[in-house]
């Protein structure tokens, strides 16, 4: 039974300190870089101070010019400097004073580049969590002790402790390193007043050598740091073994505590070399240890619980502070469990649940955010068991689940199993609603739509309604150049080869291929059209109406003598139309309409099947030369009085006007000439069908 118990205890206190390492693995890199913005926000009143501290290196600068250009009166037994030079050196340093910030600003400019460097290397390694070290370490003693044993277990215990321990006492390390900077540059103006005298210059040289020094420390924190967690990450995935055979996990873990610890005393080797560095980490782990054992007296004796953290939520600067941390929170199980309503929890139960949830809901009220894997828990999964997440922590998180949300100001955001709704109100006041539906729990919507992505790789159903909801389905702006090719197939990927698109308008893109031009309209924008057309779907789901290219007939010439040519011309345009043709007529072919006569003096009039619905009645359906289908519709010769005009009005014969017999053809019927889209009305959120 005790060992049962005391088994108990040690998985508990190891899944302790690999939840502690997992919530602050990171933290300190992307928080802590070489800017400072932690230090400002932080100590607003060192940026306040810094116009005074100006003030006084003026000041000081100042006396010591005065100083030396009085000791040049006491002759060749003062050793006075030259007050040229002097005066010169001292307007140059008054100048440097003036633009410290600047200067100091350009300097860790120089260093982010490093740094960057370092942060941007990809390695698969460190895609790992620190809650697999337990399991590591277990399978690599399992050849040297029963890991059932107390022994076995106290062993576990004491190899993540002095590793944890070592960990976070690098993070401590790194936490003075970037103050150090930030101090030197904030009191900047204090160094170079003492640049202008040959006397004091000495001072100015060292800080420009601990100024370097400390943002090469800055630069070797990530080294340290991402070389420590693709350590983890190796070992976790290949238990420590060597690709020579060797190693084991007791090599391995020496080698990690003295990674760390080298870590930790690079700025005595620097010193060592030459270099002016501050000695930091001497006593704040020490100092932490203290605080931890304050906390437990407190715990053991009469106070409550409630009374150590009295007035946390009230005073504003422990509340500052908290949600300092806490907006870079990495959310977790218990901060999830902490705010969804209803569903079933995910994380741990019993008391260790309890005490977590506890903290994890503190967290979410002081500015945490939920991880995309933590939403993916709830969104994955049926909404009878999901439960939903809502409130300011939705709005805050919703866009690391969710990429294409993120930058959006959400309102109203709520979370449940396969569907997320929210709100986005633009500076103008109008508000869009955004829906999502899970594809793999709902069927694809009848309404208009986009596909978008979650970082867990899901695909989701994406709709929207409101002031903005069309800037949901937008797809590139086009310039209709041959250059653009790789974009247009990235975006429309069943594109033809060779396809370029000029945007047009809002949601109207016009095509060209080698077959000629044709119309895109969104089907976000536009009811779908009658006239035929394909679909054309975009990378990011949204189908667009690809209207049927017009059929294209040649020019024709007018009068008796190009009769002969005519025919030609439509003979090649139209091979498979038998009947002679007498006279062709192409005044109205950009229309869609070619008419020709026969020798008994009927027609047949010749309509593009793009541009025009079916006709009723008698006609028949003829292909160009290229393709193209046309309407050939018959008529028959008649005879028309027509007025006779003369200089645009007509001629009078007494009080009748003059007319004239013309030959002409009757057509019975005529096809109706296609509309043009329709715009589309506001768009409405309907929710498409669950999967059965």
């Amino acid at each position: 039974m005790l060992d049962w118990i005391f088994e108990g205890i040690i998985t508990w206190v190891s899944s302790i300190v690999a939840e502690l390492m997992d919530t602050v693995s990171g933290l300190f890199l992307d928080a802590l870089g070489t800017d400072m913005t932690a230090m400002e926000e932080y100590f607003p009143f060192i940026n306040s101070a810094f116009t005074v501290l100006q003030y006084t290196a003026w000041a000081v600068l100042f006396l010591i010019t005065v100083w030396q250009l009085f000791r040049v009166f006491g002759g060749p037994i003062t050793d006075a400097e030259n007050p040229w030079t002097l005066v010169a050196r001292s307007a140059l340093f008054a100048l440097l004073i003036g633009y410290a910030k600047p200067i100091f600003q350009l300097v860790l400019d120089i260093a982010r580049a490093p740094y960057t460097a370092l942060m941007d290397i990809t390695m698969t390694a460190e895609d790992f969590t620190f809650a697999g070290l337990e399991q590591a370490l277990t399978n690599g003693l399992g050849t040297f002790v029963a890991i059932t044993s107390i022994i076995g277990l106290l062993l576990i215990v004491i190899l993540e402790i002095a590793l944890g321990w070592n960990y976070f006492k690098l993070l401590l390390e790194m936490v003075e390193r970037y103050i150090v900077v930030g101090v030197l540059c904030y009191t900047s103006p204090l160094a170079f007043s003492m640049g202008a005298s040959k006397a004091t210059s000495q001072v100015f040289r060292s800080w420009c050598r601990m100024v370097g020094s400390q943002l090469l420390l800055l630069v070797m924190n990530v080294w340290f740091l991402r070389g420590f967690s693709s350590a983890m990450g190796q070992y976790i995935g290949g238990g420590g073994a060597l690709s020579n055979g060797q190693g084991s996990v007791f090599l391995w873990l020496f080698c990690a505590l003295a990674f760390l610890k080298t870590a930790q005393r690079f700025d005595s080797y620097l010193a060592s070399l030459g270099l002016n560095v501050a000695q930091t980490g001497s006593s704040m782990a020490m100092e932490m240890m203290m605080a931890a054992k304050v906390i437990g007296g407190m715990a053991s004796g009469p106070k409550s619980a409630g009374s150590v953290f009295k007035g946390g939520s009230s005073a504003t600067g422990t509340s500052s502070g908290f949600a300092g941390f806490a907006s870079k929170f990495k959310g977790n199980s218990y901060v999830r469990d902490a705010v969804v309503a209803g569903g079933t929890p995910l994380g741990a139960g019993g008391g260790v649940g309890f005490v977590g949830r506890a903290f994890g809901g503190m967290a979410a009220r002081n500015g945490a955010t939920l991880t995309g894997e933590s939403i993916a828990s709830v969104a994955g999964r049926q909404p009878n068991v999901s439960g939903s997440i809502g409130g300011e922590i939705a709005d805050r998180s919703l866009g690391n689940y969710m990429p294409q949300m993120g930058g959006y100001p959400l309102h109203g955001t709520s979370i449940s199993g396969g569907q997320i709704s929210t709100s986005i109100v633009g500076t103008d006041g109008q508000a869009t609603d955004v829906a999502m539906f899970s594809a793999a729990q709902y069927e694809k919507p009848s309404d208009p739509h986009s596909m978008v992505t979650a970082s867990d790789g899901s695909q989701w159903y994406q709709m929207a309604s409101g002031a903005g909801a069309n800037s949901f389905y937008d797809s590139p702006l086009f310039t209709g150049s041959a250059g653009e090719a790789a974009q247009v197939a990235a975006a429309f990927p069943d594109a033809a080869e060779g396809t370029t698109l000029r945007t047009v308008t809002d949601g109207v893109m016009e095509a060209s291929t080698d077959s000629g031009n044709t119309m895109w309209y969104n089907s976000a924008y536009y009811d779908e059209p009658d006239a035929p057309h394909s679909i054309m779907q975009a990378a990011n789901g949204v189908d667009w109406y690809a209207m049927q290219a017009h059929g294209v007939a040649p020019e024709f010439e007018q009068g008796e003598p190009a009769q002969a040519y005519n025919q030609a011309q439509f003979q090649a345009f139209m091979p498979g139309y038998g009947q002679k043709v007498f006279s062709v007529d192409g005044t109205n072919r950009e229309e869609g309409r070619v008419e020709v006569r026969h020798q008994d003096g009927s027609g047949t009039m010749f309509f593009d099947t793009a541009q025009y619905a079916p006709p009723r009645g008698d006609y028949r359906v003829y292909e160009d030369a290229k393709g193209g289908q046309w309407y050939a519709v018959p008529g028959e010769a008649t005879v028309e009085r027509k007025p006779v005009f003369e200089n645009g009005k007509p001629v009078y014969e007494g009080s009748s006007v003059k007319t004239v017999s013309v030959e002409s053809v009757r057509y019975k019927n005529q096809p109706s000439r296609y509309a043009e889209p329709k715009a589309r009305a506001a768009l409405e959120i309907r929710a498409p069908k669950r999967k059965r």
